[in-house]
């Protein structure tokens, strides 16, 4: 038995990274994240869109490049957090991932006093120099590993 996605938060309540998403999962019945197999239970209930998400994810916050073993064990259980639908940034992130449009349309009011410059050619990335990071959706084709390698080396410089 699942759930229903009314859910607004996943992972870690004081989480150093924190992703701002439009949409949440169905949420098997007791999951919790910090049980061992969490993540993917999420992959197993959702299927290949959230295992997207979740990998994209581990790829940005994993400490080196083992991220798979990182997205597979230890992904929402301590430094990650997903707020969904929230019009808030998180009092407690250091690191703040606005997902895709319709995320950063949700929190324009929370952002709009910083200036955001492209990280990128295209214009998808975009940083305040600081701890906001507003990001294409967290697929592939919106978000390849190039970008990704980008974020994370944004977020080495800042560390």
């Amino acid at each position: 038995m699942c759930v229903s996605s009314t859910i607004k938060s996943l992972g870690s309540p004081g989480a150093k990274f924190c992703f701002y998403l439009p949409s949440a999962p169905i949420i098997p019945e007791n999951w919790h994240h910090g049980a061992p197999d969490a993540v993917s239970q999420i992959i197993e209930t959702n299927g290949n869109h959230w295992r997207k998400i979740l990998t994209i994810m581990a790829k940005i916050t994993a400490p080196d490049d083992n991220w798979k073993i990182y997205r597979d064990t230890q992904l929402l259980k301590r430094d990650e957090q997903i707020l969904i639908d929230n019009l808030k940034l998180s009092s407690h992130a250091e690191w703040h991932f606005i997902v895709g449009g319709v995320s950063q349309k949700q929190l324009e009011s929370e952002t709009n006093e910083q200036a955001f410059s492209t990280l990128d050619n295209a214009g998808k990335l975009l940083s305040d120099g600081s701890q906001i990071f507003k990001v294409p959706y967290l697929d592939y084709r919106q978000y390849p590993n190039k970008l990704i390698k980008l974020t994370r080396e944004q977020l080495s410089q800042s560390l």
